[in-house]
């Protein structure tokens, strides 16, 4: 009987224990769907409602992210026909009378920023930029979670281009593919601006994000505050310079990555060849050791051509490169298997069909077979260390050469003028995916600044590894008529 007495009160104080605690999970909830914040026409909501946690892929956010959501037209020129729903998120600054709102813009195409606000931005003084501007993140057009996406139905380019347009065009309407390229992101943005009710705004861009940034500047320079333009493209590049420029600067990056190898013990290249050759033959030789990795999938040459393309632009991680070749070449898989667990998360969140299409949509050249096909002979022939396989012809006629729609890019434009805002750029000295001499061009073109940092890499902004960097971005976002007193300036740490 006493045991029972004590198991009566025991499931009586559990059931008081549960009760409280269902009561205050109660309040939560109900607080964290009352919490509405309005600016302009836009209504933020805590990013913790059930509605946004498929949003975030990479990490749950923070308690005080906000998201919302807006609609612009499909085509600008039919405000009330068809329209993309954008996702949005924002950080408010700790300041309650902050410097402004500061749009994160990320690169591809294909990417979005709804985490940036929250992730990207690192160290002394990305806190510096929190406490004096309201970080927004969004996702552009086509990219999800904004709705509708750019969807290929999961066909891939390389086994048939013509075949995979088809189908994208199916999956993703042909009232909606021509409307997807950067001209209508770049009034997109002023949208947003124009719903969260603010006169003016500043962005930092990075990679592809910086094509945005500074067409918005030409655009609509009396929006822009301030404008940073990280890792620049050039909108002057016609589809194949801006390739044929890539392809020179991979092989540019793979040689350097080659020199530091065959300066470590554990390289397994043979330094008496000359190196692109010495690289491929060491992949077939690996291949042929026919390895699998932790999935079960054969590790060929390809997929370790893969893995290395997503590391040789950064020359921080070229030594994790030469361990894993070193590894691989002794029957050991580890540290390929961690790199493809990289290669993965890194692709979470990330449209591979959009990057393709964008690219179409901005600059798919108008040219007969032969001459696309010349044209793209000659952007392969710049890079020589990814020769696995012999290219037919018919393999160079990619997804551009099958767009049916006129290019969205105007590479005559040239509005530059007095009521242009100050932009600052910064680049690697040594960087593929947008060359040095981007930066260079664009800096002259818009006559300010540039920040080199003389390594290899692809952009550095606020992400709390270059002091210096951040120091001129922070000063320059503070007051976008800083003086640096020179024109170019180098940032080694």
């Amino acid at each position: 009987m006493v045991g029972l007495f004590i198991m009566q009160k025991i499931l009586k104080y559990l059931g008081f224990a549960f009760a409280v605690l269902f009561f205050w999970l109660f309040v939560v909830v109900v607080s964290i769907y009352r919490q509405v914040d309005v600016q302009g026409e836009v209504r933020w909501h805590s990013c913790q409602r059930l509605a946004y946690w498929s949003w975030f892929v990479l990490e749950k956010p923070p308690a005080k992210l906000q998201c919302a959501t807006i609609q612009v037209p499909v085509d600008y020129a039919n405000p009330d026909g068809k329209q993309f729903t954008l996702a949005l998120t924002r950080l408010p600054s700790k300041n309650p009378n902050p410097i402004g709102d500061l749009l994160l813009l990320d690169g591809g195409p294909g990417a979005n920023s709804l985490q940036m606000p929250f992730m990207m931005l690192g160290g002394e003084y990305a806190d510096k930029v929190k406490d004096n501007f309201h970080l927004i993140g969004y996702t552009p057009r086509g990219i999800a979670p904004s709705s509708p996406v750019i969807d290929c139905g999961g066909l891939d380019e390389v086994e048939g281009a013509k075949d995979y347009l088809d189908a994208c065009t199916q999956k993703i309407g042909a009232d909606v593919l021509p409307f997807i390229g950067s001209k209508e992101v770049v009034k997109d943005l002023d949208s947003i601006r124009t719903r969260l009710g603010v006169e003016t705004w500043s962005m930092v861009g990075y990679s592809y994000g910086t094509k945005l940034v500074s067409q918005y500047a030409k655009h609509y320079p009396t929006r822009l505050r301030a404008g940073v333009a990280d890792g620049v493209v050039d909108t002057t590049e016609d589809l194949f310079t801006m390739l044929t420029n890539q392809y020179h600067n991979a092989q540019l990056a793979f040689e350097g990555f080659m020199t530091f190898c065959l300066a470590e013990v554990s390289c397994v290249f043979d330094g008496d060849k000359e190196p692109s050759v010495a690289f491929l033959e060491t992949l077939h030789d690996i291949e042929a050791k026919n390895l699998t990795d932790q999935d079960g999938d054969k590790i060929s040459a390809k997929s370790m051509l893969k893995i290395f393309d997503e590391n040789v632009n950064y020359q921080v991680f070229w030594y994790d490169m030469v361990m894993m070749f070193d590894e691989l070449n002794q029957g050991k898989t580890n540290l390929y298997d961690a790199q493809k667990r990289l290669s993965e998360f890194a692709q979470k969140g990330f449209n591979n069909d959009a990057l393709i299409l964008v690219n179409c949509a901005d600059s798919a050249p108008k040219l007969s077979k032969e001459d696309y096909i010349k044209h793209a002979k000659h952007v392969d022939k710049q890079a020589h260390y990814d020769d696995i396989m012999p290219i037919r012809d018919e393999e160079y006629l990619d997804t551009c050469f099958y767009w049916q729609y006129q290019a969205g890019d105007n590479l005559a434009e040239n509005l530059v003028n007095e009521r242009t805002p100050n932009l600052l750029f910064v680049s690697h000295e040594h960087d593929l995916a947008t060359p040095f001499a981007n930066a260079k061009t664009m800096a002259e073109r818009f006559d300010d600044p540039l920040i080199v940092v003389p390594y290899h890499g692809h952009t550095v902004s606020l992400f709390g590894t270059n002091l210096c960097v951040d120091d001129h971005v922070v000063r320059y976002l503070t007051d976008p008529k800083t003086d640096f007193g020179e024109k170019v300036m180098y940032c080694e740490w």
